[in-house]
């Protein structure tokens, strides 16, 4: 057994695997003389482009954290945006440029460094921890410039103690309470926003390990107690068992026992009523079932698909709805088909400017507007509606037509599939042209 002493940084305990994360190495790359003509032509372009696809990225990864916490964790990704876009830093950018035939990477990764170093020669601690969300700021321009979107966290596997040198806010958003049950880095102080944001989801870190990451291997057992700073390597049986209990009762204390009446739901008068839950993940729903709902009425699947850097298949769909329904059982559910435009727009759907995108192209007329990406949402549930008890509601719609369109377009895949039995379909009532015609849409 190995003890490793670290500082506190967010409480609690727990006990799983470890998962050792090294982030992406961006080294510098030479560029031939003869390249520097037509590489210096079009460096502006390529960082105003990068820093639009960050920005989408930190947009997301704000609305997400905001969300999952329900409360303003998001603004962290929002101030990382508003630094990124501050004219003072696009400025040194092209001032950096202009110097001579420089390529983009050169120019984010020494104006970052600078900024970096600004913040952390500052005496406040706080300000020197915002020295990490430069650093992350430049790890994501220089991905988006390489064309790098994937995460190395997106695969972590459930119950991890994810091992790093470094944790970024960008890296929090691939935690959760199911697959992350704590962290241990090399360098990571309580006043840093990633430390803030894994104390908002609950999960025990310990910071300040020195070579954490020579000390652990993958799949090592880790035991992390968090309000201590301290991480067993290893664990023998006899400290194992000891901390069993202690780790049981803290989940307990958490996560309390939830005493549900399961009785059928009615008015005085006797009249059923049927309660069901809204719900947008795995965990979402596992909650609603043991306090006793009836069922999802409405599923979101937003966060699935802003989530993603890239367009996901309808196989990927598929398997998120297997994972995420697999509670309910035969229990109902009401999948809302995605529901985008206005102030959600994911990177990999080129959706037009407008005046008021609020008035404009959303809901179910961006779907139509792109019949493939429609058609493969509806074959995910088609086929998710052999094994589940499913509903498709249709987002924003106005007129008639709408659901006539969807509605067709769900029939002919359905014969496709050999599928005789289709989900109900329903219209979700936003608009007033929909209120004002809602006998046609019954």
């Amino acid at each position: 057994m190995l003890t490793l002493q670290g500082s506190a940084v967010s409480p609690g305990m727990a006990r799983g695997k470890a998962f050792i994360y090294k982030a992406e190495v961006l080294r510098e790359t030479k560029q031939n003389e003869e390249d520097a003509g037509p590489l210096h032509a079009d460096q502006h372009e390529r960082i105003k482009s990068a820093m639009n696809d960050v920005r989408h990225g930190l947009e997301t990864d704000a609305r997400d954290m905001s969300s999952v916490l329900d409360n303003d964790s998001g603004d962290i990704f929002r101030a990382q945006s508003a630094m990124m876009q501050d004219n003072s830093v696009i400025g040194e950018l092209e001032q950096y440029l202009g110097r001579g035939p420089i390529d983009a990477e050169e120019a984010v990764r020494a104006v970052f460094a600078i900024l970096a170093s600004r913040f952390r020669g500052a005496t406040n601690d706080a300000l020197r921890a915002r020295g990490d969300d430069v650093d992350d700021l430049s790890r994501r321009l220089l991905l988006s410039l390489r064309g790098i979107h994937a995460h190395r966290l997106e695969g972590m596997p459930s119950g991890s103690v994810l091992v790093a040198r470094h944790l970024f806010p960008s890296d929090t958003v691939f935690l959760s309470r199911s697959s992350t049950v704590a962290v241990l880095a090399e360098f990571a102080g309580p006043a840093a926003h990633a430390a803030l944001l894994a104390r908002e989801l609950g999960i025990p870190c310990v910071g300040g390990i020195a070579r954490i990451m020579e000390l652990t291997h993958a799949g090592d057992e880790i035991i992390v107690d968090g309000t201590k700073g301290l991480a067993l390597v290893n664990p023998d049986q006899e400290t194992t068992q000891a901390y069993a209990h202690v780790i049981e009762e803290g989940q307990r204390t958490k996560h309390p026992p939830i005493q549900v009446v399961r009785a059928p739901t009615a008015t005085k008068n006797g009249i059923p009523v049927v309660v069901m839950a809204n719900a947008r993940s795995q965990e979402d729903v596992a909650l609603a079932i043991r306090c006793g709902a009836d069922g999802i009425g409405l599923f979101r699947t937003e966060p699935f698909f802003m989530a993603s850097k890239h367009l996901p298949s309808a196989q990927d769909f598929t398997e998120f709805l297997a994972r995420c329904l697999e509670p309910l059982g035969r229990l109902r559910v009401n999948v809302r088909l995605l529901d985008v435009g206005a102030d959600k727009n994911p990177i990999y759907l080129p959706l037009p400017p407008e005046p008021d995108p609020f008035l404009g192209l959303r809901g179910v007329r961006v779907l139509l507007r792109y019949p493939d990406f429609l058609e493969a949402q509806l074959r995910a549930l088609l086929e998710s509606s052999r094994r589940f008890n499913l509903g498709i509601l249709i987002p924003m719609v106005t007129l008639e037509k709408d659901v006539v369109q969807v509605v067709a377009t769900c029939r002919k895949l359905a014969a496709a599939m050999g599928i005789t039995a289709i989900p109900q379909i329903g219209a979700m009532i936003e608009t007033p042209a929909a209120a004002l015609t809602v006998r046609s849409l019954v």
